[in-house]
């Protein structure tokens, strides 16, 4: 069985191989994560599949937005990327303090004047914990969102804001640099006692863990820096992220909404939980 490693760009034969390449090679692969300066929208974080968040009536009615504002959603945790990383909660803590009135959002990750949607002193960034439900994904569970908050009458760039205006598919992305990175792997190889137990400690908050088991390591990434911006885009790699606001209507023909009525007990467990948490979510903060 042939094994490819997206970290090591390399293909193996057996998980084994791969284990003894990866932690040979541990130390320089985590100084080259935080070394870089990285764009979410570039990292996979998930398929594109055009899902995203929507509210009915009735859940919108008791979610208590302002509507002078839009809630854009920038990113999401728990989740294994492509560059088999995994945010977990809590990444953003220090960032947000350190960071506070310094974040534009923009567009594309571009920092020109042309594509500035807000100004940092119009930006206010906080985390939530929200079911995944609420950015469209049809998994158990939570996540925390980091999220914008920006009066309507702030927004500077055209474009996005007819766009928004318009309820248009549009996704976000963070710009980041990684600080505290932690290498798991599951194996019970006694050379890999450290990182085998912050897998065991890890591998059930991983929303997609699947793929976790079967390839067998990640790295966790527990504190970030947002490095000046987030953005709106058209396409992002995460695309569990979405603009909240007061206009959001129910989207019958998208793939979210197929799948939060599909009729399973599963989805319909996922709704009900939806709807219970905006009945008491406060995006006013």
């Amino acid at each position: 069985m042939i094994i490819k490693c997206n970290t090591l760009g390399k293909e193996f034969s057996s998980k084994e191989e791969m284990f003894k390449e990866l932690k040979a090679n541990e130390a320089h692969i985590i100084k080259l994560k935080k070394a870089s300066i990285q764009k979410s929208f570039e990292k996979g974080q998930f398929a594109p599949s055009n899902c995203i968040s929507k509210l009915d009536e009735s859940t919108k009615s008791t979610l208590e937005i302002d509507p002078e504002y839009i809630y854009p959603v920038i990113n999401t945790t728990k989740y294994l990327d492509s560059h088999d990383d995994v945010h977990f909660d809590g990444i953003w803590n220090r960032s947000m303090k350190d960071q506070k009135g310094r974040i534009h959002y923009t567009t594309d990750h571009e920092l020109k004047v042309g594509n500035i949607i807000a100004w940092p002193e119009d930006v206010e960034v906080f985390t939530k914990t929200i079911p995944w439900a609420l950015v469209g994904k049809n998994f158990q569970g939570e996540t925390e969102a980091l999220i914008f908050k920006i009066k309507r009458t702030s927004l500077k760039n055209r474009d996005a804001t007819e766009a928004i205006n318009e309820q248009r598919k549009l996704q976000n992305s963070v710009r980041m640099r990684y600080y505290i990175i932690k290498f798991a792997i599951d194996s019970d190889d006694r050379e890999y006692a450290e990182n085998k137990a912050y897998y065991d400690a890890n591998i059930n908050k991983i929303a997609n863990r699947e793929k976790a088991e079967e390839q067998g390591y990640f790295f966790g990434v527990e504190e970030a820096a947002i490095v000046d911006e987030g953005s709106l885009v058209i396409r992002a790699s995460n695309d569990a992220t979405a603009i909240i606001t007061a206009e959001t209507k129910l989207d019958s023909s998208s793939s979210h909404s197929s799948k939060l009525d599909s009729g399973s007990s599963h989805t319909e467990k996922a709704e009900a939980e939806k709807k219970e948490f905006l009945s008491k979510m406060n995006l006013k903060n």
